[in-house]
């Protein structure tokens, strides 16, 4: 894929995990001890979505009974408060508008892109509602999956209430190590602190409330910034160095600022992407290496498995100047459209990968698409069924660090490969890929 466009060779191509527990609702006044003032009072608040934008998240945490929260016109809708630090969190007050929701999930989180459900209901009947609970967490979230009218979800009021707590200390460094540019290559790195489903991620419609609904873990957009995507607080962007023109001061250090992890070239064995020769490929390597990040292999297109293929010799020549390659980063498109099928198939080629290089697999794109005599693509529902059967067997392979589906928007019309149409609506692929785990 190019830096600011789809790839040539496949179409701009274009989702909610919600995990259900049981716990019980009491509805109606507001609890005498509500007069006390909410924690969430105040608070930094966040949402999916905003109807206009005197409808903001922070209207439904400012104590004022004539302000309120809506969000557009689409499920799921979430609402998020950051209460500042860990706090023991006792019950949940919601002070509805008449456009409330249905079916909601109360979840809490540390951070680290982990969320758990406290409450859940498939029965919400509106007006005020206090949901009694017992959790210690700094995020508290609403998390909205039906609504009960043609309009958005709102609130007048999202109030938190429990006692403050002591935050755990946290030791930081106070040096961080940066390896020469002639370390020797590492050893496998630990496993990621997030989970493995991601997704890649190019302007749409809407894309900031699709990536948080789709419930990945991590996504990346070809690039060392994210420019008008709002990264969810249950996930981490990932930056990558596409192509020799990307390696400048300004790109490394932005990608440097951006997390532990980073990805290498795009596609360097094929015109028309990053296009590179193996020798400026490692020519321009130690240059990703001084960032001290975890550093990906360049991405091919196909054939990492190949003695003498450009993976094959990249790695080679790596080894040979005692360059660092952390994990290998493969691409793979299937031209077999029965699920089984073309899942073994993909589990084939990584597996072999792995033996290869004996290091931990990124899987960053992936789907069904035959490239053989044109582009043909399956039916959404065997797009659907490749996609539930992939992921189950993505994540029971240990080497496999993470995957990401190719990708995040759909096209409007005809069939593609992605999960979010531009008006927020899932498609089949999309809601496997919600049901799919972190």
């Amino acid at each position: 894929m190019s830096e600011t466009v789809p790839r040539v060779r496949r179409v701009v191509l274009g989702s909610v995990l919600a995990v259900v527990l049981g716990a019980g609702l009491v509805a109606g006044a507001v609890p005498a001890g509500a007069a006390e003032t909410p924690l969430s009072q105040g608070r930094a608040a966040v949402a999916s979505s905003s109807e206009r934008g005197d409808l903001s998240p922070a209207a439904a945490v400012d104590g004022k009974p004539g302000t309120r929260w809506s969000s557009k016109f689409s499920d799921p809708q979430w609402l998020r408060v950051d209460l500042g630090r860990a706090t023991a969190i006792k019950r949940i007050v919601l002070n509805w508008e008449r456009a409330y929701a249905t079916n909601f999930q109360i979840q809490t989180s540390n951070g680290g892109g982990n969320w758990t459900t406290i409450h859940t209901t498939t029965a919400g009947k509106g007006g005020v509602q206090t949901v009694n609970v017992s959790a210690t967490a700094r995020y508290v979230r609403l998390y909205a999956t039906k609504r009960s009218t043609v309009y958005g979800v709102s609130l007048w009021e999202f109030q938190v209430f429990g006692t403050a707590s002591t935050p755990t200390p946290t030791v930081t460094p106070t040096t961080k190590p940066s390896p020469s540019p002639t370390s020797s290559p590492s050893s496998t790195p630990t496993s990621p602190t997030v989970g493995k489903k991601g997704v890649g991620v190019w302007q749409m419609p809407n894309v900031s409330s699709a990536l948080a609904s789709s419930g990945a873990s991590w996504y990346y957009t070809w690039s060392t910034n994210h420019n008008g995507i709002t990264t969810p607080e249950t996930s981490q962007f990932v930056p990558m160095i596409w192509g020799a023109a990307s390696v400048t001061d300004q790109n490394l250090a932005q990608a440097k600022s951006a997390g532990p992890y980073l990805l290498g070239f795009n596609e360097p064995d094929m015109k028309e992407q990053s296009n590179m020769s193996v020798e400026t490929a490692l020519s321009l390597w130690p240059k990703l290496m001084a960032t001290g990040q975890k550093l990906g292999s360049p991405a091919v297109a196909w054939g990492g498995n190949n003695a003498g293929g450009w993976l094959d010799r990249f790695m080679s020549g790596a080894a040979s100047r005692g360059y660092r390659v952390d994990f290998i980063t493969l691409h793979w498109y299937g031209g077999d459209f029965r699920a089984d099928a073309a899942t073994g198939q993909l589990k084939s080629y990584i597996q072999a990968v792995y033996d290869r290089y004996k290091k931990p697999i990124w899987l960053t794109e992936f789907a069904l698409i035959d490239f053989s005599n044109g582009v043909r693509y399956p039916t959404e529902a065997q797009q659907a069924a490749f996609l539930t059967s992939a992921t189950q067997m993505l994540g029971s392979l240990p080497y496999v660090q993470r995957y990401a589906w190719f990708g995040l928007p759909a096209k409007d019309t005809g069939v593609s490969t992605g999960l979010f149409h531009s008006n927020g609506t899932t498609t089949p692929a999309g809601r496997a890929f919600q049901a799919a785990p972190r």
